[in-house]
């Protein structure tokens, strides 16, 4: 082979390489650009306009829908609400233990029996 040959193939790979490199990173940038749109579009349906005050935004404590997160939230209130799941929780339980013993004709337990 000459060598004005190699030349020419190492020249023409390079070109393909280059074309096949800008071709990709163009895909990528439409899709990513229309990713970014769709999270635009979802982040302007999901919107909260919610009042902004001195320290940034204030949580709306009365709006129904409106789930404030528990960071804004007093502790106590935290602590209550977290007991009282709690306790729901164990009185399902209880519940679910009682309908499911009586339904298979077991002996209840003492601890089950709440008005005990």
């Amino acid at each position: 082979m000459l060598w004005w040959m190699w030349i020419v193939l190492w020249v023409a790979l390079a070109a393909v390489s280059v074309i096949f490199l800008v071709v990709v990173g163009f895909r990528v940038f439409r899709r990513g650009a229309r990713t970014l749109g769709e999270f635009g579009e979802a982040m302007d349906r999901l919107a909260v306009n919610a009042p902004v005050g001195d320290d940034g935004p204030v949580p709306s404590a009365g709006v129904p829908g409106i789930r404030i997160p528990a960071v804004f939230s007093a502790p106590e209130d935290v602590r209550a609400a977290r007991e009282a799941a709690k306790t729901r929780r164990i009185d399902d339980r209880r519940s679910r233990r009682v309908r499911k013993r009586a339904g298979r004709g077991q002996p209840q337990l003492l601890q089950d029996m709440p008005h005990l």
